[in-house]
């Protein structure tokens, strides 16, 4: 019975076994390198030196090419949602915010919007659509 009563003690009083920390989902904030992109089924890549970065207060940067100008654009998104979507305003559409769906393959950030049309459901660029499918990779 004494041998017993000290196997319980021991087996309450051992510490419980720790859960692994959960890992942070994937941020979009940073900047990203676009490696490729399809538009309307065909391939539109945009020119070399091309980003965008995300920041934490909600701003979208985009620097196309070579060129000094850098477009302002503000960005929400829910993460949460299945496909986690999100929205881009650009300053000259006024409160028309460019719709669309992303996700994080590794370090790949896969994004597809809808120029001017409902939030893709899936993440292609059908032949003669007004969606972009844009493969993005993070700066080192």
């Amino acid at each position: 019975m004494y041998s017993l009563m000290i196997g319980l003690v021991v087996v309450v009083a051992a510490p419980a076994k720790k859960e692994e920390p959960k890992k942070d989902a994937p941020s979009l904030v940073g900047e990203w390198y676009p490696e490729s992109a399809v538009r309307g089924g065909k391939p539109d890549n945009p020119p070399e030196g091309t980003s965008i970065t995300f920041t934490a207060e909600g701003k979208c940067l985009l620097k196309e090419g070579k060129r000094e100008k850098v477009e302002d654009a503000t960005f929400k998104a829910d993460p949460k949602k299945d496909p986690a979507e999100i929205d881009i305003t650009l300053p000259e559409k006024g409160d028309h915010a460019i719709a669309g769906i992303y996700k994080f393959e590794k370090d790949t950030l896969i994004l597809c919007i809808a120029m001017g049309a409902d939030r893709p459901k899936e993440f292609a660029s059908p032949a003669g659509s007004e969606v972009m499918l844009i493969t993005l990779k993070r700066a080192k």
